[in-house]
Protein backbone atom coordinates (compact mmCIF):
# COMPACT_ATOMS: atom_id res chain seq x y z
CA UNK A 1 0.00 0.00 0.00
CA UNK A 2 1.61 3.61 -1.36
CA UNK A 3 0.90 6.61 0.97
CA UNK A 4 1.04 10.24 0.50
CA UNK A 5 3.61 11.89 2.41
CA UNK A 6 3.70 16.10 2.78
CA UNK A 7 6.60 17.96 4.61
CA UNK A 8 5.20 21.39 5.08
CA UNK A 9 7.75 22.42 7.31
CA UNK A 10 7.26 25.80 9.42
CA UNK A 11 3.60 26.57 9.10
CA UNK A 12 1.52 28.84 10.81
CA UNK A 13 0.21 27.13 14.20
CA UNK A 14 -3.65 28.03 13.24
CA UNK A 15 -2.97 26.61 9.80
CA UNK A 16 -2.01 23.56 10.79
CA UNK A 17 -4.98 22.83 12.94
CA UNK A 18 -7.31 23.59 9.84
CA UNK A 19 -4.74 21.49 7.64
CA UNK A 20 -4.95 18.17 9.18
CA UNK A 21 -8.38 18.66 10.02
CA UNK A 22 -9.04 19.13 6.18
CA UNK A 23 -6.55 16.30 5.35
CA UNK A 24 -8.67 13.78 7.44
CA UNK A 25 -12.13 14.94 5.93
CA UNK A 26 -10.57 14.38 2.31
CA UNK A 27 -8.65 11.48 3.11
CA UNK A 28 -12.08 9.74 4.96
CA UNK A 29 -14.24 10.89 2.06
CA UNK A 30 -11.36 8.44 0.08
CA UNK A 31 -10.77 11.85 -1.88
CA UNK A 32 -6.72 11.47 -1.33
CA UNK A 33 -4.21 8.60 -0.18
CA UNK A 34 -3.78 7.88 3.39
CA UNK A 35 -1.11 10.45 4.62
CA UNK A 36 1.33 11.33 6.68
CA UNK A 37 2.21 14.70 7.34
CA UNK A 38 5.12 16.54 9.13
CA UNK A 39 5.32 20.35 10.21
CA UNK A 40 6.92 23.11 12.55
CA UNK A 41 5.49 25.67 13.92
CA UNK A 42 6.71 28.91 12.47
CA UNK A 43 5.34 30.76 15.63
CA UNK A 44 5.52 29.17 19.38
CA UNK A 45 1.81 27.80 19.96
CA UNK A 46 -0.22 25.83 22.74
CA UNK A 47 -2.22 23.22 21.45
CA UNK A 48 -5.08 22.55 23.41
CA UNK A 49 -7.44 19.52 23.31
CA UNK A 50 -10.94 19.86 22.05
CA UNK A 51 -12.17 19.12 25.83
CA UNK A 52 -9.99 21.41 27.64
CA UNK A 53 -10.68 25.00 29.27
CA UNK A 54 -7.89 27.82 28.51
CA UNK A 55 -8.36 28.97 31.99
CA UNK A 56 -7.46 25.77 33.69
CA UNK A 57 -4.54 24.98 31.13
CA UNK A 58 -2.75 28.33 30.59
CA UNK A 59 -1.17 31.49 31.65
CA UNK A 60 -3.63 33.81 29.10
CA UNK A 61 -1.71 36.87 29.87
CA UNK A 62 1.65 35.64 28.98
CA UNK A 63 0.68 34.17 26.31
CA UNK A 64 -0.91 37.40 25.05
CA UNK A 65 2.08 39.47 25.45
CA UNK A 66 4.57 37.22 24.09
CA UNK A 67 2.45 36.40 21.02
CA UNK A 68 2.26 32.76 21.39
CA UNK A 69 -0.71 30.92 19.87
CA UNK A 70 -3.39 29.24 21.46
CA UNK A 71 -5.12 26.59 19.56
CA UNK A 72 -7.67 24.30 20.62
CA UNK A 73 -7.26 21.50 18.21
CA UNK A 74 -10.79 18.73 17.26
CA UNK A 75 -8.59 16.25 18.89
CA UNK A 76 -9.22 15.46 22.74
CA UNK A 77 -6.10 14.51 24.57
CA UNK A 78 -3.99 17.23 26.79
CA UNK A 79 -2.73 20.44 25.99
CA UNK A 80 1.18 20.86 25.14
CA UNK A 81 4.07 24.00 24.72
CA UNK A 82 5.31 23.73 20.77
CA UNK A 83 8.20 25.68 19.26
CA UNK A 84 9.83 25.23 16.11
CA UNK A 85 12.55 22.77 17.94
CA UNK A 86 10.03 19.95 17.88
CA UNK A 87 8.75 18.22 14.22
CA UNK A 88 5.22 17.71 14.61
CA UNK A 89 3.20 14.81 12.54
CA UNK A 90 -0.25 13.56 12.19
CA UNK A 91 -0.62 10.01 10.54
CA UNK A 92 -4.18 10.16 8.75
CA UNK A 93 -6.21 7.41 7.42
CA UNK A 94 -9.47 5.88 6.15
CA UNK A 95 -10.78 4.57 9.34
CA UNK A 96 -12.27 1.10 7.51
CA UNK A 97 -9.36 0.11 5.86
CA UNK A 98 -7.70 -0.87 9.12
CA UNK A 99 -4.43 0.51 8.34
CA UNK A 100 -4.63 2.87 11.54
CA UNK A 101 -6.73 0.74 14.14
CA UNK A 102 -9.76 2.84 15.07
CA UNK A 103 -9.12 2.24 19.25
CA UNK A 104 -6.91 3.78 21.26
CA UNK A 105 -4.59 1.36 22.31
CA UNK A 106 -4.32 0.41 18.82
CA UNK A 107 -3.83 3.11 17.21
CA UNK A 108 -1.28 4.34 19.54
CA UNK A 109 0.23 1.22 19.36
CA UNK A 110 0.57 1.50 16.00
CA UNK A 111 1.62 4.82 14.79
CA UNK A 112 4.05 5.34 17.71
CA UNK A 113 6.17 2.15 17.53
CA UNK A 114 6.84 4.06 14.39
CA UNK A 115 8.27 6.90 16.46
CA UNK A 116 10.42 3.89 18.42
CA UNK A 117 11.91 2.54 15.12
CA UNK A 118 13.10 5.96 14.28
CA UNK A 119 14.94 6.18 17.40
CA UNK A 120 16.75 3.01 16.53
CA UNK A 121 17.35 4.31 13.29
CA UNK A 122 19.24 7.35 15.06
CA UNK A 123 20.79 5.20 17.59
CA UNK A 124 18.64 5.27 20.76
CA UNK A 125 16.28 2.68 22.44
CA UNK A 126 12.65 4.06 22.84
CA UNK A 127 9.64 2.83 24.47
CA UNK A 128 5.57 3.09 23.95
CA UNK A 129 4.69 4.05 27.53
CA UNK A 130 0.98 2.78 27.48
CA UNK A 131 0.19 4.27 30.68
CA UNK A 132 0.24 7.65 29.01
CA UNK A 133 0.22 6.74 25.48
CA UNK A 134 3.56 8.39 25.02
CA UNK A 135 6.95 7.60 23.25
CA UNK A 136 9.84 7.57 25.92
CA UNK A 137 13.48 6.95 25.81
CA UNK A 138 15.98 6.69 29.00
CA UNK A 139 12.53 6.71 31.10
CA UNK A 140 11.65 10.08 30.19
CA UNK A 141 8.77 11.41 27.29
CA UNK A 142 10.06 12.35 24.28
CA UNK A 143 6.94 12.48 22.28
CA UNK A 144 3.55 13.33 23.16
CA UNK A 145 0.23 12.71 21.16
CA UNK A 146 -3.90 13.19 20.34
CA UNK A 147 -5.95 10.63 18.76
CA UNK A 148 -9.54 11.64 16.70
CA UNK A 149 -11.84 9.57 14.57
CA UNK A 150 -14.19 11.48 12.35
CA UNK A 151 -15.48 11.96 8.83
CA UNK A 152 -14.52 8.13 8.14
CA UNK A 153 -10.78 9.00 8.93
CA UNK A 154 -8.75 8.10 12.18
CA UNK A 155 -5.90 10.52 12.23
CA UNK A 156 -2.85 10.05 15.39
CA UNK A 157 -1.42 13.67 16.13
CA UNK A 158 2.51 13.57 18.00
CA UNK A 159 5.29 15.10 17.98
CA UNK A 160 9.50 14.84 18.47
CA UNK A 161 11.40 16.22 20.60
CA UNK A 162 15.04 17.94 18.94
CA UNK A 163 15.10 20.70 21.73
CA UNK A 164 12.98 22.13 23.97
CA UNK A 165 12.10 25.54 25.69
CA UNK A 166 11.40 23.99 28.96
CA UNK A 167 11.53 27.24 30.71
CA UNK A 168 9.50 28.70 28.30
CA UNK A 169 6.88 25.43 29.30
CA UNK A 170 6.79 26.24 32.90
CA UNK A 171 5.78 29.85 32.11
CA UNK A 172 3.32 29.00 29.32
CA UNK A 173 1.24 26.20 31.20
CA UNK A 174 -0.44 26.02 34.79
CA UNK A 175 0.37 22.26 34.77
CA UNK A 176 3.46 21.55 33.13
CA UNK A 177 4.31 18.12 34.49
CA UNK A 178 0.56 17.26 34.27
CA UNK A 179 0.98 14.49 31.80
CA UNK A 180 4.42 13.58 32.68
CA UNK A 181 5.18 10.50 35.28
CA UNK A 182 3.83 10.18 38.44
CA UNK A 183 6.41 12.23 41.05
CA UNK A 184 7.80 14.38 38.65
CA UNK A 185 8.46 17.60 39.91
CA UNK A 186 10.34 19.98 37.42
CA UNK A 187 9.77 19.14 33.34
CA UNK A 188 13.29 18.58 32.89
CA UNK A 189 13.33 15.70 34.62
CA UNK A 190 10.40 14.22 33.28
CA UNK A 191 11.47 14.88 29.36
CA UNK A 192 14.16 14.48 26.63
CA UNK A 193 14.94 15.86 23.64
CA UNK A 194 17.15 14.76 20.72
CA UNK A 195 19.93 17.43 21.50
CA UNK A 196 20.34 16.11 25.33
CA UNK A 197 20.42 11.98 23.34
CA UNK A 198 23.33 13.53 21.41
CA UNK A 199 25.38 14.91 24.20
CA UNK A 200 24.61 18.68 23.15
CA UNK A 201 25.95 17.16 19.42
CA UNK A 202 24.01 19.09 15.78
CA UNK A 203 21.50 16.79 14.99
CA UNK A 204 20.88 16.97 10.48
CA UNK A 205 16.67 17.52 10.92
CA UNK A 206 16.75 15.94 7.11
CA UNK A 207 17.97 13.17 8.79
CA UNK A 208 15.82 12.84 11.68
CA UNK A 209 12.85 13.67 9.38
CA UNK A 210 14.10 10.67 7.10
CA UNK A 211 14.39 7.90 9.97
CA UNK A 212 10.62 8.89 11.28
CA UNK A 213 9.14 8.99 7.47
CA UNK A 214 11.13 4.78 7.43
CA UNK A 215 10.04 4.54 10.85
CA UNK A 216 6.57 5.00 10.28
CA UNK A 217 6.14 3.00 6.87
CA UNK A 218 8.01 0.02 8.77
CA UNK A 219 5.21 0.30 11.73
CA UNK A 220 2.38 0.77 9.37
CA UNK A 221 3.39 -1.54 6.69
CA UNK A 222 3.23 0.97 3.41
CA UNK A 223 5.67 2.82 1.26
CA UNK A 224 4.91 6.72 1.06
CA UNK A 225 5.61 9.35 -1.61
CA UNK A 226 6.30 12.48 -1.30
CA UNK A 227 3.19 14.04 -2.25
CA UNK A 228 1.19 17.67 -2.61
CA UNK A 229 -1.72 19.03 -1.14
CA UNK A 230 -5.06 19.50 -3.73
CA UNK A 231 -6.54 22.85 -3.88
CA UNK A 232 -9.55 21.79 -2.48
CA UNK A 233 -7.66 20.61 0.54
CA UNK A 234 -5.60 23.98 1.00
CA UNK A 235 -8.88 26.04 0.50
CA UNK A 236 -10.40 24.08 3.48
CA UNK A 237 -7.69 24.20 5.69
CA UNK A 238 -7.38 28.05 5.13
CA UNK A 239 -11.22 28.06 6.07
CA UNK A 240 -10.89 25.91 9.10
CA UNK A 241 -7.80 27.94 10.42
CA UNK A 242 -10.10 31.27 10.32
CA UNK A 243 -11.94 29.02 12.72
CA UNK A 244 -9.40 28.28 14.61
CA UNK A 245 -8.30 31.94 15.25
CA UNK A 246 -11.66 32.55 16.44
CA UNK A 247 -12.15 33.73 20.32
CA UNK A 248 -15.46 31.55 20.33
CA UNK A 249 -14.26 28.57 19.24
CA UNK A 250 -10.79 29.01 21.27
CA UNK A 251 -13.25 29.82 24.24
CA UNK A 252 -15.70 27.87 23.68
CA UNK A 253 -15.79 25.36 26.48
CA UNK A 254 -14.73 28.20 28.94
CA UNK A 255 -17.90 30.31 27.89
CA UNK A 256 -19.99 27.16 28.41
CA UNK A 257 -19.08 26.93 31.24
CA UNK A 258 -19.49 30.35 32.35
CA UNK A 259 -23.40 30.65 31.15
CA UNK A 260 -23.82 27.18 33.47
CA UNK A 261 -22.09 28.78 36.70
CA UNK A 262 -24.31 32.42 35.63
CA UNK A 263 -26.85 30.49 35.54
CA UNK A 264 -27.03 28.91 39.29
CA UNK A 265 -26.21 31.98 40.60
Amino acid sequence: MTWRFIDTDKIDGYYSAGLFESIAKHVGSGKVDNTILFWRVQTPAVYLGYHQYVEDEIHEDYCAANGIQIIRRVLGGGCGFCDDEQILFTVIARENDGAVPSNIQGAYSCVFAGLTSALDLLGFDGELEPTRNAVYSMRRKMSGNAKGRFDGAVLVNGSFLLDFGFDEMDRVLKNPTKNLAEGIQNVRDGMITLSELLGGADYDIDNVKSAMKTGFEDALGVESQRGVLTDSEVELAERLSERHKSLDWIYRLDDKRRRRKNRKA
